[in-house]
């Protein structure tokens, strides 16, 4: 019996067939870090304290895997949810659950039981493809290795690390499952601590490598950092974090192309990689470049077509903030906008529109411009006034 598993189609994972199996983790509460339990705090802590958004952010994606997940090739035949909150409040609420699932506290005994089973159903196919989302804590001893923190660690004084996992070793370990296909989400911060940095130790390890693949099925693996290796990820109070927001608009379908014979929309590592690198970008210079490392595959085809984002402005950058806005598709109206300070911001479904933008008495307008998912961005230069 599997504590942690909020979904399992068994019937699908006994037929053999290829499949999808997930494992979601959301680590917000650490009680021997800073304002934890007083009284067993541990002294190598590298100033990092509680979270609120990381369980937020895991049943966001959870939520998601539910509703929206869609490979006809490989469906979904299991998810695995790991929660640690500050106040206990590790119950998920879904609408296809009979009742609110309890998910097991996202402690490395129970991460560790979760992985091996997750793996041990990927092991059923060499078609499957297994997704892996972190969100907590994350600290490096330098720009290569990545420690993922769970909610236990610091726990043992002798050895604060046994609750901590070494994710290079866990993608390393992953090459000897037999699912081909494999995508990880990584949302923590990269930056060197002390934690890390002062220590051999980098984490404990869930499966054991090895020189080779004991499959006939090449290693398809994507990986997706939050940020660049050494530098800080940033989450929201009580809100998923960024990241989290950004990817799921990328799954949803700024992350697709239908290049595909049928035309039909598919979510492809490449693509999710170039949307995430621009969502997040929008959202200031705090906020650091994603970082992936990827073989380009496919693994999600959208339930409906995309909606893309797109930012329109004027060459000139004081006509941006005096100018109207309208977009057009043929003679409708998409969506307008008076004049308002810094760029039009909007999503609309892909196609060919219109746009034009007036300041007083100029007009410029861009004809017949498509909008195609990861973004776009038009740029109008208006004609001199008469």
């Amino acid at each position: 019996m599997d504590d942690s598993l909020v979904f399992c189609d068994q019937s699908l994972i006994d037929s053999g067939k290829p499949a999808t199996h997930a494992v979601v983790i959301g680590v917000g509460a650490y009680p021997h870090l800073n304002g934890g339990d007083p009284a067993a705090l541990t002294d190598l802590h590298g100033g990092l304290g509680q979270l609120s958004s990381p369980p937020v952010s895991a049943r966001t994606i959870t939520d998601w895997l539910l509703d929206s997940f869609n490979n006809p090739d490989k469906p979904l035949a299991s998810v695995s949810l790991l929660v640690s909150e500050e106040e206990g409040g590790q119950v998920y609420h879904h609408d296809s659950l009979q009742q609110p699932f309890s998910a097991p506290a996202a402690t490395f005994g129970n991460v560790k039981q979760a992985v091996r089973n997750w793996k041990k159903r990927g092991d059923v196919n060499e078609e499957n493809l297994m997704l892996f989302f972190f969100c907590g804590h994350g600290v490096a001893r330098g720009l290569d290795g990545l420690t993922l923190l769970l909610s236990d660690y610091g726990e043992s004084e002798a050895m604060p690390m046994e609750g901590a996992l070494d994710f290079a070793a866990l993608h390393r370990g992953m090459s000897q499952c037999a699912a081909s296909s494999q995508c990880y989400f990584v949302d923590a911060c990269r930056a060197v601590s002390d934690i890390a940095a002062r220590t051999t130790a980098t984490g404990q390890t869930i499966i054991q490598d090895s020189i080779d693949r004991p499959w006939s099925s090449d290693w398809k693996f994507s990986i997706f950092y939050s940020t660049l290796a050494g530098e800080r990820a940033y989450g929201r109070k009580n809100r998923p974090s960024i990241y989290t927001e950004e990817l799921i608009r990328g799954l949803n379908g700024t992350g697709s192309n239908n290049r595909s014979a049928d035309g039909s929309w598919w979510v492809y590592t490449g693509d999710l990689s170039i949307a995430l690198h621009h969502g997040l970008s929008r959202h200031g210079k705090k906020i650091k470049s994603p970082m992936s490392a990827q073989v380009h595959f496919r693994f999600h085809k959208l339930l409906k077509e995309p909606i893309v984002p797109v930012v329109v402005s004027c060459s000139v950058d004081a006509d941006t903030d005096q100018a109207e806005f309208v977009c057009l598709h043929g003679e409708t109206t998409v969506d307008s906008r008076t004049p308002q300070p810094d760029k039009w911001k909007i999503e609309i479904p892909h196609g060919n529109y219109d746009f034009v933008a007036k300041v007083d008495s100029r007009k410029g307008e861009r004809k017949d411009e498509t909008v195609l998912p990861p973004y776009r961005d038009i740029e109008i230069e208006l004609e001199a006034g008469t």
